[in-house]
C-alpha cells in the first residue's frame, strides 16, 4: 500500500502559528548515529538530492507530531506494525507499506509491536533542519534537532549505502527485505524489479508517459504505471521481501 498525504488548512494553520527557523546542521552524518528518546535514527544513503534514514522505535514509544516545511518525505515500514497518524486521521501500517507525505503536514508514526518497528525515511531536498514539532511527550515541542550530545560514532551493526557499498546492484538484508541501488534501461527491466513484494524510490531520472512526468526523484512506486512509458535515466533504490 502507498498512501499519500496533503497539506490540509488545519497543518496551514498550525504551521502559521509556530515560529520557524531553519538553521542547518554542521554534522557528518556519514558516521554518526542519532539516539532519540523513541529509538534512533541514521543515515543509510544520500545523494544531492534525496536522502533515506533508517529509524527504529521501540514499542508503544512515537515520534513527535511534526512537520517539514520545506521538504517532501516518505515513510516505508521494513518490520513491525505501527500507527501513522496526521492531524486529520490514523493508519496501520505494516511491512512494505509506504506513506508520502507533502512538505508542511503534521505527523507522527508509533511502534505497536513488541519489538519496535524499523523505518525507512526519504527526505527530499536534504535537509535535516526543516523541522517544526507540533506536540512531543519527551518535552521538545519548541527544540528544532537533537543536539550533538545525542549523536554517536557509526556502529558496525547499522548496514548503509555510502562509499563503497554505494554500487549499482549492490544488496544489503535489511531484516526479512533485501534492499539494493538500481539503474534501469528500460520498461522490461522496470517490470523486472516491480514485483507484488517490492517498493522503489526514484533516486534520479524520471518515468513519464507521452509528455506527462509520473514520477520523478522523492516519489515511491510499487507498480508499472503504462506499459508504454519511457525511462529516463532512471535510478532506483528498492526494497523487496522475499516470499
Amino acid at each position: 500500500m502507498i498512501k499519500r498525504f496533503t497539506s490540509s488548512d488545519l497543518d496551514k494553520k498550525y504551521l502559521a502559528s509556530r515560529r520557524y527557523e531553519a538553521i542547518p546542521i554542521k554534522a557528518d552524518f556519514s558516521k554518526l548515529v542519532v539516539n532519540k528518546p523513541w529509538g534512533y535514527e541514521y543515515l543509510m544513503l544520500n545523494t544531492p538530492a534525496i536522502e533515506v534514514w533508517h529509524l527504529f522505535i521501540k514499542q508503544h514509544h512515537a515520534t513527535s507530531m511534526h512537520c517539514h516545511p520545506n521538504k517532501k518525505t516518505a515513510l516505508l515500514v521494513l518490520e513491525g506494525k505501527a500507527i501513522f497518524s496526521s492531524l486529520n486521521k490514523s493508519i496501520e501500517l505494516g511491512p512494505l507499506d509506504t506513506v508520502i507525505i507533502d512538505a508542511g503536514v503534521f505527523h507522527s508514526t508509533q511502534a505497536l509491536s513488541l519489538g519496535g518497528i524499523y523505518v525507512l525515511e526519504y527526505e527530499t531536498p536534504p535537509m535535516k533542519h526543516d523541522l517544526v514539532r507540533l506536540e512531543d511527550k519527551y518535552g521538545r515541542a519548541l527544540i528544532g534537532y537533537e543536539g550533538v550530545d545525542k549523536m554517536v560514532a557509526n556502529g558496525k551493526e547499522h548496514p548503509r549505502f555510502l562509499g563503497s557499498n554505494k554500487k549499482i546492484g549492490k544488496t544489503l538484508d535489511l531484516y526479512d527485505n533485501r534492499a539494493s541501488i538500481q539503474t534501469i534501461a528500460g520498461v522490461n527491466s522496470l517490470k523486472k524489479l516491480l514485483t507484488v513484494n517490492s517498493v522503489a524510490l526514484v533516486l534520479s531520472g524520471s518515468i513519464c508517459s507521452g509528455n506527462k512526468e509520473l514520477y520523478k526523484t522523492g516519489d515511491v512506486i510499487d507498480k508499472l504505471p503504462d506499459q508504454k512509458c519511457q525511462i529516463k535515466n532512471l535510478s532506483l533504490f528498492v526494497i523487496n521481501r522475499p516470499k
